[in-house]
């Protein structure tokens, strides 16, 4: 809430004190940033980049130890034991190569 309040209040007094800039080709109050989720997670949270803490356990060696990391991860092995014949290459969250999105 406070920072819709900023911004707001930022925008409105750029606005003020630039009247041209009022008929911009886009909205003063669009931003764009770098943002990071979770394509395990069942719901995509979005989270700017600079917002994410050093010590965040997604971007440490300590990510294994993450239980929705672990419950994707168990999925997709009894996939590929529960497989007759050949078995299916599948990427985890945070492999290299091919990304296919989890459902």
């Amino acid at each position: 809430m406070r920072r819709a309040n900023e911004v707001q209040n930022k925008g409105l007094r750029d606005q003020r004190s630039h009247p041209l800039e009022a008929r911009a080709v886009r909205c003063p109050f669009f931003e764009e940033v770098l943002v990071a989720f979770c394509r395990a997670y069942p719901v995509k949270k979005m989270v700017p980049s600079d917002r994410i803490q050093a010590n965040c356990i997604c971007t440490c060696e300590g990510f294994d130890d993450c239980p929705v990391f672990r419950e994707v991860i168990a999925k997709l092995n009894s996939g590929r034991s529960g497989a007759h014949g050949g078995t299916q290459e599948t990427n985890g969250p945070g492999s290299s190569g091919d990304q296919r999105e989890l459902h």
